[in-house]
């Protein structure tokens, strides 16, 4: 394999980005609103079917996203970043691939366990299998939904300092990451 650094994410990479960007987003808004928010029953069932369809179609975006970012090295990030920002993005880049893996398997052990064994059926195309050897344990399924949530949380802050850190790096530093993860032209 040929090394070469760019600038710039390749067009798969930043596919995959914004596609899960905004999946991932939904699913937050989502699971923020079946539990916060009084909504009737029949919404309520629904969303969470299309919930966990969602959250399968991620984990798979997932493995394709690292299978591609093993394969495909990111571009360096600026020499003008202050060293402990460089290690501060790695890290919080890590930390968001970890909420990206285990959000949604949190999210599958717990309704693996569920009591009530209902089939993930995702968007009516197929059924996703449950984890084995967990159907109707309490116990598992108790720790899974507080890690679903806590994970979930952590998930949010971290997506709002991604967030945070892209646009003091505009605004203050007046360099546009954004470019890196974008189409077009630098500017």
């Amino acid at each position: 394999m040929a090394v070469y650094h760019s600038t710039r994410y390749t067009s798969v990479a930043i596919i995959l980005h914004w596609v899960m960007a905004i999946a991932f987003l939904l699913m937050l808004a989502s699971g923020y609103t079946m539990e916060y928010l009084e909504i009737p029953k029949e919404l309520k069932f629904n969303l969470y079917q299309w919930h966990k369809s969602l959250g399968v179609l991620l984990l798979v975006a997932f493995v394709l996203r690292i299978l591609w970012r093993v394969t495909h090295k990111p571009p360096f990030l600026p020499l003008s970043m202050p060293r402990w920002e460089r290690k501060a993005a790695k890290l919080g880049h890590f930390l968001l691939y970890v909420c990206m893996l285990f959000v949604p398997l949190a999210g599958w052990a717990m309704v693996s366990a569920s009591v009530y064994g209902l089939p993930t059926i995702v968007f009516g195309w197929f059924e996703w299998p449950h984890i084995p050897n967990l159907a109707g344990n309490e116990a598992i399924g108790g720790l899974a939904k507080t890690a679903h949530w806590v994970l979930a949380w952590a998930f949010t802050a971290l997506i709002l300092g991604h967030i945070a850190a892209v646009l003091k790096h505009r605004v203050i530093d007046k360099e546009n990451l954004l470019t890196r993860m974008w189409w077009g032209k630098k500017g």
